[in-house]
């Protein structure tokens, strides 16, 4: 099984990528995937992102959609240049969620990165976030493993803060596997940001290890069992390429 099949995707599918420790490895994972199976796959953020290892297209919203189409893909594409990017040598920004609607329908798998982490291995979003397009077929919530049985910090966390409130803890308490599950499932979480009509699945990464890969089941299922909005849940390792599904 590869990650396409773990995730059930179909002949034509917008794929948004949400949370934290793995939404660009998964994108480019689905890219790959999808050029071995002769699939077409666009790539974009509706945030920021690093230019992905495969042909950018950068252009204005009014001008994307011929530019993409005159590419082979898979094709990234963006609308500008980020000037002095954190954290990373270059950065592109993406577009506003009605402008990626226009393109579902271009490509056969339209892979998205509707949020940002800094980096970290959990996160709870806030106000504003995620981004995600309406005609989004699939939400992935991702948070990492390694973020969990660890004092909830920023050093792991983004906005620990807002996870903490989720959590019922304190910042700097452990975040405990049911704790983690409680804010993947929370309706004030991410469930509350999955347009109507849209599947969700819950993705726990980083799991390299037995051990890891034990945690992060439990936090999958603490997670499935405190919602029905999820249709089902992974545990995956991209370090050893495993996609270990679960199911509520």
């Amino acid at each position: 099984m590869d990650l396409a099949s773990a995730l059930e995707l179909g002949e034509e599918e917008c794929v948004s990528f949400v949370g934290a420790g793995g939404k660009k490895t998964a994108m480019a994972e689905l890219v790959r995937e999808g050029t071995e199976r002769n699939r077409s796959v666009g790539y974009t953020t509706t945030t920021h992102m690093p230019p992905p290892d495969i042909p950018l297209v950068v252009a204005h919203g009014s001008e994307i959609v011929g530019r993409v189409q005159d590419h082979t893909p898979p094709v990234a594409f963006a609308s500008r240049w980020v000037d002095d990017p954190e954290r990373v040598p270059e950065k592109v920004r993406g577009f506003e969620p009605g402008t990626i609607d226009s393109l579902v329908g271009t490509f056969d798998w339209l892979v998205v990165k509707a949020d940002g982490a800094r980096q970290r291995e959990f996160k709870t979003p806030g106000v504003d976030e995620p981004v995600v397009p309406d005609r989004t077929t699939l939400v992935v919530v991702v948070a990492s493993v390694q973020a969990v049985d660890r004092p909830l910090t920023a050093k792991r966390v983004h906005r620990p803060e807002l996870t903490a409130d989720l959590a019922g803890l304190a910042v700097g308490d452990r975040l405990t596997p049911g704790a983690a599950g409680a804010v993947l499932a929370s309706e004030d979480g991410w469930s509350q940001e999955v347009p109507n009509g849209s599947e969700a699945v819950v993705m726990v990464n980083k799991a390299d290890s037995r051990s890891a890969r034990e945690t992060a089941t439990t936090v999958v299922e603490q997670t499935l069992s405190r919602s029905s909005r999820f249709a089902h849940g992974l545990v995956t390792s991209f370090r050893t390429g495993t996609w270990d599904r679960i199911d509520p």
